[in-house]
């Protein structure tokens, strides 16, 4: 018999590896998945190896199972000695640091003799690192703390999923709960939003040792506890299930979504009505209850808020940062809705890195829906997205004139104009001033330091053009956080100069972050939730912004392409 833990431990072995010889990314992710299901297997491993059914789990093929198989039988794997042979020593543990390609791999271990992390970090703290042709100050300066980061791993969580994950993951787990049970509402972080999740939670109307254990039935669950009312699943997540009856369903799901702030001040704004609520996730520590006090419960949740004399509070609100004072003197019926937007706002074509023609842009957003699209393909600096130069741009406008009479949805000629490393925006100032709308983003040189990057921006977002500020902190979830600028500096430039700024609905941006909307409202800014659609199939993300922007508190009259195609088109015109 085999330990799970070490056999998880070599399949991630297996995939350094491949990834470090150049095997695809298919491949090599193959593996990664197959050791974190192997992981949360856990002890029932063994059994389903006997048994031949791990193909029955999502992500696990034949190839992965062959694997997985030979290392539980016999503790080795031919494919894993190969591999240890082919590559220097140390490589499995240099590649996971973050900046660390093959190539100075190679290059590190044959000026330096580097084997370990704990070596490279050694040799940035003792300055070798900058001195191997290739390097310099800088790259040490990085190397160290990728590093150190990789030093500490073990204490970091999981890799969370992304919201579009996370929903899809949801809406196949409930389907299968409304088969055993009357009711199953998703809560927790994913209703409220949140952009990268950890748990998946549902409030279930029904029994939950037989809900789980119909679960056990698809291939995302790898184990359940009934006792604590969870499962294990394959994307690295868990799911906790909360059960609710006639009488306090509602209770239980407003208990089950808000975060533990918005829960505390439900908490307290009973206590003066003479009740307590029940249940309760809020901090125990944080208000005892009063002995005196009777506890009530609710059968839906806008009974609960109206007990507490207020509206209801939608779930992307419920974050305990003064919610309830709003719903105490008023409502959120103007709270953007998806209903709400009548334009598709950033989309590429293939003039540079779209899937799509002008046309068929056109026609996928008219059918959605939409009163009006931009086409806003990258600049001529965007070397790797095939950005339009000034001699394809007259080409890309007498098409957009050509698809205009073809299509009833409104074309607006754009740009998406690449912030340059000294705040320049990339097409001459006289082009700029044609287009219908610029959208002004940074896709290069994402590590410059604070102050150069603020200054860089500034200076964009200064030019005395509209301009909308794209993406605007060029995060990509789980793979590169936010670059690091002065955000107020930057917004004062833009309500100085006139602009919007984008919540970009690309999953995996989400960005703005809707931590970020009140400082545009603030200053009077307006903004645009867009799609940065690269094919007629990514149109289908723009409610993965209105969330973020509903998170943000913003209402209908805050969003530019919530008006028509003509206010739309005036508002944003370059050059009033």
């Amino acid at each position: 018999m085999q330990d799970p833990r070490q056999i998880s431990l070599e399949l991630d072995e297996i995939a350094t590896l491949l990834e470090f010889s150049g095997a695809s990314r298919f491949r090599v992710n193959a593996f990664r998945r197959g050791a974190q299901i192997v992981n949360t297997l856990g002890d029932e491993l063994g059994a389903l190896v006997e048994q031949g059914r791990l193909e029955e789990f999502e992500g696990i093929g034949a190839t992965l199972s062959r694997q997985i198989e030979e290392l539980w039988n016999t503790g080795t794997s031919e494919l894993l000695a190969q591999l240890r042979r082919e590559q220097p020593e140390g490589v499995v543990e240099l590649v996971q640091v973050e900046g660390l390609t093959p190539r100075r791999i190679r290059a590190l271990t044959g000026a330096l003799g580097i084997r370990s992390v704990e070596e490279l970090r050694e040799a940035c703290l003792t300055g070798r690192i900058a001195k191997v042709p290739g390097f310099g100050p800088k790259t040490q300066e990085r190397l160290l703390a990728a590093a150190e980061r990789w030093l500490r791993r073990g204490e970091e969580a999981p890799e969370p999923l992304i919201l579009a994950a996370a929903l899809r993951l949801a809406e196949l787990i409930r389907s299968r709960l409304l088969r055993v049970v009357e009711r199953a509402e998703l809560a927790g972080a994913v209703r409220r939003g949140e952009e990268l999740v950890h748990e998946l939670e549902f409030v279930i109307a029904g029994d939950p040792e037989r809900a789980l254990s119909h679960l056990t039935g698809l291939r995302q669950v790898l184990r359940v506890d009934i006792v604590a009312h969870m499962a294990w699943l394959t994307d690295g997540v868990t799911l906790r299930l909360h059960v609710g009856g006639p009488d306090d369903f509602g209770s239980v799901l407003v208990d089950a979504t808000g975060n533990s702030a918005h829960l505390l001040a439900l908490r307290e704004r009973a206590r003066p009505r003479g009740f307590e609520l029940a249940p309760s996730r809020a901090p125990a520590a944080a208000i005892e209850p009063e002995p005196t006090l009777p506890r009530r419960t609710f059968a839906t949740e806008t009974e609960l808020y109206a007990a507490l004399d207020c509206s209801l509070v939608p779930p992307e609100l419920r974050q305990g940062t003064g919610e309830l004072d709003q719903a105490a003197s008023g409502d959120f019926s103007d709270l953007l809705e998806l209903g709400d937007i009548m334009g598709m706002v950033h989309c590429h074509t293939v003039y540079s890195d779209g899937k799509n023609s002008v046309l068929e842009m056109a026609q996928g957003a008219h059918a959605l829906g939409m009163k009006y699209i931009t086409i806003t393909d990258h600049s001529p600096s965007a070397h790797y997205a095939r950005g339009v130069t000034l001699d394809r741009l007259r080409e890309q406008w007498d098409e957009i004139a050509a698809v205009q009479e073809q299509v009833p949805i409104r074309i607006l000629r754009g740009t998406e104009s690449d912030i340059l490393s000294d705040g320049h925006l990339d097409f001459p100032d006289a082009i700029l001033e044609r287009f219908d709308v610029v959208i002004a983003s940074i896709h290069a040189r994402h590590r410059m330091d604070r102050d150069a990057m603020t200054k860089r921006i500034e200076h964009a977002l200064s030019l005395p053009i509209y301009k909308i500020w794209g993406h605007a902190l060029g995060r990509i979830l789980n793979h590169r956080p936010p670059f690091d600028c002065d955000v107020p500096r930057v917004l004062d430039a833009l309500a100085k100069a006139g602009g919007a700024v984008e919540i970009n609905a690309d999953p995996h941006r989400l960005d703005l972050p809707p931590a970020w909307i009140p400082a545009v409202r603030e200053r009077g800014l307006s903004l645009v939730v867009s799609v940065d659609a690269h094919s007629v199939r990514g149109l289908d993300v723009l409610g993965y912004g209105v969330t973020m922007a509903r998170r943000g508190g913003v209402r209908k009259s805050e969003v530019l392409n919530a008006r028509d195609a003509q206010s739309f088109a005036t508002a944003v015109r370059p050059v009033s």
